[in-house]
């Protein structure tokens, strides 16, 4: 036994030694690689801290009712082993950039922001939103415990074969600036025909009812144009015209004679490039002209306060129902032709509201007749109140 020992006891040493010593390296590897991951690592440089984590900050994976947080790696590194090493060795572009100052501005950051987010967005796609699907699986979903609108998309996306990242961009972080239309919907306006004399001649038709600036009436009877996408306007125009949006005043002037395919253009890009602020700001005194005053006065949209509902209960139904689609604070989104709501009369949107619970309009899907009907009117009060002091800031 002694001379076996001998023999083979300087071997199983250093076996023992190596092994140990891989056992030591490994949890020294794998402890810094998870210090990697923490919060406080990703925005310990000016970059992250200063572009990034504004929006992270005010988005649910921050904070939200359930306490429950998700940090950068949650979304951004994977779980698994083979494909967290094979990240982290990716990451390392990310500090050859850090280190050569190419997004060390937020001008910098900005004309990098749209082709960093597609890189992310890719990623994502590719892995069927890996990521996403630690805490958010279609098979654990109960749709029926859902909101409305979400439990009819999330159906939809199971049969479709969608991925978590084909509808939620931008649900942390803000899009980036020139964000491209959705294929779908995409329709080159620079190749529209527009004329800005002509311009004011069309609008001149339409200024009795939506007023000189498009800003419409506060008692909701016209809605506000003024500021909408220009696709999204040309888009109800052409529903006018067809007659699958119905409207007793608006016929006489959605006819072929009176509005063709080049009117519809013209006025929608008329109408989209009109701001209007919701403050009157200063005047100055020095100069006091009362005419100019008054014209100032007018192109000022300020929705008054939906007295009718409860605001924070309204921020509430709202993030529940509607902000899925246009968005946290209401504005919308262009890319998908989905109109802001946030800076349009309370009234007119109440009344939108009933015409799609009774289908006298279409809203984005006929089953959503059902969901519209099935909301209270304390409910549509509420998300009113809070929608009509969006505008306030």
């Amino acid at each position: 036994m002694a001379r076996i020992f001998a023999r083979h006891g300087g071997k199983l040493g250093f076996a023992a030694v190596m092994f140990i010593a891989g056992i030591v390296f490994w949890g020294g590897f794998n402890t810094a690689m998870e210090a990697t991951n923490t919060l406080e690592f990703c925005t310990s440089c000016h970059e992250m801290r200063d572009n990034m984590y504004p929006d992270y900050i005010k988005s649910a994976h921050y904070s939200n009712p359930s306490g429950v947080r998700a940090v950068c790696s949650d979304c951004h590194v994977p779980k698994q082993w083979i494909p967290k090493l094979i990240r982290k060795i990716r990451a390392s572009n990310e500090l050859y950039h850090w280190a050569v100052g190419s997004v060390n501005t937020p001008e910098k950051f900005d004309k990098q922001r749209l082709r960093l987010a597609q890189h992310v967005w890719a990623y994502m796609k590719a892995s069927n939103s890996r990521e996403c699907r630690n805490c958010h699986d279609f098979r654990t979903m109960d749709l029926q415990r859902q909101a409305g609108f979400a439990a009819r998309i999330h159906g939809d996306a199971m049969k479709q074969g969608k991925t978590c990242i084909d509808c939620h961009k931008g649900i942390t972080h803000r899009l980036p600036p020139g964000m491209p239309k959705e294929k779908t919907v995409a329709e080159d306006v620079s190749k529209w025909k527009y004329d800005d004399e002509y311009a004011d001649e069309i609008m001149m038709t339409c200024a009795p009812c939506h007023g000189p600036f498009g800003q419409g009436k506060p008692d909701g009877t016209y809605p506000r144009l003024a500021g909408l996408d220009p696709v999204y306007i040309a888009k109800q125009l052409r529903a006018f015209k067809a007659r699958k949006r119905v409207n007793i005043p608006m016929q006489p002037y959605t006819t072929e004679r009176e509005l063709p395919e080049e009117d519809i253009q013209t006025i929608a890009l008329y109408l989209s490039r009109i701001k209007l602020p919701t403050k009157l700001g200063k005047i100055d005194k020095t100069h006091f002209d009362p005419l100019k005053v008054l014209q100032k006065t007018k192109m000022v949209v300020n929705v008054p306060l939906w007295r009718r509902g409860n605001v924070q209960g309204g921020a509430r139904a709202y993030r529940r129902a509607c902000a899925g689609c246009h968005g946290k604070d209401g504005r919308g989104n262009p890319a998908k032709l989905i109109p802001p709501l946030t800076g349009q009369y309370s009234a007119y949107l109440k009344r939108q509201i009933k015409d799609f619970a009774t289908g006298k309009r279409l809203h984005d899907d006929p089953r959503d007749k059902a969901v519209f009907a099935a909301m209270g009117e304390g409910e549509i009060d509420d998300i009113l109140a809070w929608l009509s002091v969006q505008d306030d800031g």
